[in-house]
């Protein structure tokens, strides 16, 4: 492991008596160094912080030099109290040495867990009012609970827009947050007044870019990925999967859930309320009066 000092020090000693110095410990004064700017240039920029990452970067990539001058950045946060939320992701594509035609396309793929779900008829709504062009490739059941439904994919089709040298989208989608299985309070939730509740994290998405008259894939062959050309869901096209770095590792909401303690409780009342309303409605229908109708 370097020290905070590692390299400085060598680099004083190196212009203190350079003829001192082994060829081999040269050579390893340069690995440092190389190892050291490398580390830079992989650091978050400042104000993010260690968990918040770029996102699309595998070891299994080669270095693609065209996407060294493409420099992508996400900003994501979710609004609305309640189980009812907006889910808003800006999102900039900074140009400095590459070149991109001026009609691009992003391709936002979502991946909601099976505590959060979209109402594929509003987003049908949202489509003809606001164009709000999504797709959804399975059937969604909005009345499933967390532990009976599945997670699926949301795939959200964006048009760039032009700002000098950035290429800049948002995307905001109504989600909702499914009903989880009653369970007791944790000792830390009894100590604090707490009502049970659980968490549903929603990971962040994959981005996917195409431009029209420019086969991107081709300059990053290993970054090419395929899926859906647009909203219908028809075709797949060819994508150049873009890293990018982001403000949240994952985005979590907190779901309030029953309180298992409460569960004869609960029955009980709604056992008693229940049986008087039926009891009195019997006793309404038989006492009230006869309609007796006159026959001319």
């Amino acid at each position: 492991m370097l020290s905070a000092h590692g390299p400085a020090s060598l680099i004083r000693t190196s212009r203190k008596s350079p003829s001192r110095i082994h060829p081999r410990v040269r050579a390893g004064q340069g690995i440092c160094i190389g190892v050291l700017a490398a580390l830079m240039a992989l650091s978050p920029p400042r104000g993010v912080g260690a968990r918040e990452y770029v996102q699309g970067m595998s070891s299994h990539y080669s270095h693609c030099p065209f996407l060294d001058g493409i420099y992508t950045s996400v900003m994501r946060r979710i609004f609305n109290p309640g189980l009812h939320k907006a889910l808003l992701s800006e999102i900039e594509v900074m140009l400095t040495t590459s070149i991109l035609p001026d009609v691009c396309q992003l391709v936002v793929e979502e991946t909601l867990p099976s505590g959060m779900y979209v109402d594929t008829d509003e987003l049908r709504d949202l489509a003809e009012a606001k164009g709000l062009r999504t797709f959804v490739p399975v059937p969604v059941d909005v009345e499933k609970p967390e532990f009976q439904a599945d997670a699926f994919r949301m795939y959200v089709f964006r048009d760039l827009q032009i700002q000098e040298n950035l290429r800049l989208t948002q995307v905001e989608v109504p989600v909702h947050l499914r009903y989880h299985t009653p369970r007791p309070p944790t000792p830390d939730e009894e100590r604090r007044g707490l009502a049970p509740s659980a968490i549903v994290k929603l990971q962040n998405p994959r981005l996917f870019l195409s431009c029209r008259g420019d086969h991107l894939a081709q300059h990053c062959p290993d970054r090419t990925v395929t899926s859906y050309c647009d909203a219908s869901g028809t075709s797949k096209c060819e994508y150049l999967h873009l890293p990018y770095k982001i403000n949240v590792n994952a985005v979590e909401v907190s779901v309030p859930v029953g309180n298992e303690d409460h569960g004869s409780t609960v029955v009980g009342i709604t056992t008693f309320i229940v049986s008087g309303g039926t009891i009195y409605l019997i006793i309404a229908l038989l006492r009230a009066p006869e309609i007796k109708v006159k026959i001319d």
